[in-house]
């Protein structure tokens, strides 16, 4: 962990896990609907950590591969499944996905914050 980028990438990863634990713990929807304002926000950030993971994702390559094929992997879904939703909020898409609850979400943020601590630790 020598370069700012791993700090970086430690700092977001634990910001967004926390974003989806939060609620987990608290069962409660104190960061209100997903189709809020708020919930809008949560979910571009979603998308946005999602690509960011990506990036990521080919700083890892380079000493652990298979840690760097599975956070490719799980970015590309993450980044996938929000920029759908992004995409239909918009109306440049007719389709969602129906199965998309609020604890999905959470779980994806705590899933997404995960990886991006990890990859802090193996990035080259």
């Amino acid at each position: 962990m020598h370069s700012i980028r791993h700090w970086i990438s430690f700092f977001v990863g634990i910001i967004i896990f926390l974003l989806g634990l939060f609620p987990l713990i608290d069962k409660t929807e104190w960061l209100g609907p997903l189709n809020s304002v708020v919930g809008q926000i949560l979910i571009y950030i979603l998308a946005f950590g999602g690509l960011y993971i990506i990036v990521d994702s080919f700083f890892e390559f380079t000493f652990h591969s298979g840690l760097g094929i599975t956070t490719l992997l799980i970015g590309l879904v993450i980044f996938g499944l929000g920029l759908i939703v992004i995409l239909h909020s918009m109306g440049v898409i007719a389709f969602t996905i129906t199965f998309l609850s609020n604890i999905v979400y959470y779980i994806l943020f705590m899933l997404e914050g995960l990886f991006l601590m990890l990859g802090c630790f193996v990035m080259d």
